[in-house]
């Protein structure tokens, strides 16, 4: 589904960025829509939050519909870190499933505010490169992952890793929305049975 909003961000050239702001931003933006929810929340208020001018907003962001894809991305690269804890040194496919699953549920809980603004952040991609290029954060190292599993024979050798991990990416999403979102933990624990099924050997 499109919306048909760019989300790409700017940067002028007549004021030097500060590094750490577009994260202040981010954090009130987050505070703002857990507050008020997507429709309620402004520029304005963000921007009070954060304790900057408005103008500096618009340094970071070409406007308030960049930020669910700005929030995607976090989410993404914090749900890529939670994939290599989960699974980082871990040989058996069995446990390393899990502990893929059990970060990624961990994670989900801590950015349950910004799931469904995420979500929408996804959804605005224009194609699939910038989907992609969205959510590399979080594929990447489920690639990764995968590679390690193949070569020591705990993942089957005939799945191309970039594409199973695009999959498998979006089987852990579901799984974390059923679980934070709605309740439905049958659901998600099911992952973990559907996951090792679909990768042994």
């Amino acid at each position: 589904m499109h919306y048909g909003c760019a989300m790409s961000g700017i940067q002028q050239d007549t004021a030097p960025v500060a590094p750490g702001r577009r994260e202040q931003l981010l954090a009130a933006a987050r505070a703002e829509l857990a507050a008020k929810g997507y429709e309620r929340t402004t520029v304005s208020s963000i921007a009070g939050r954060a304790n900057v001018a408005q103008g500096t907003f618009y340094l970071y962001f070409s406007s308030k519909e960049a930020l669910p894809g700005a929030l995607a991305e976090q989410l993404s690269d914090a749900l890529g870190a939670a994939a290599r804890r989960g699974t980082e040194g871990v040989d058996d496919l069995d446990t390393a499933v899990d502990g893929l699953v059990e970060e990624t549920w961990r994670t989900a809980a801590e950015y349950e505010d910004v799931l469904r603004i995420a979500n929408r952040g996804i959804e605005l991609a224009r194609d699939w490169d910038e989907f992609a290029e969205m959510t590399a954060g979080w594929r990447e190292p489920i690639e990764e992952f995968l590679q390690r599993m193949q070569a020591i024979g705990q993942v089957d050798d005939t799945l191309d890793p970039r594409t199973t991990a695009c999959v498998l990416r979006d089987v852990l999403d579901r799984s974390m929305k059923a679980k934070c979102l709605f309740g439905k933990d049958d659901y998600a624990r099911a992952t973990s049975v559907l996951v090792r099924r679909a990768l042994a050997p």
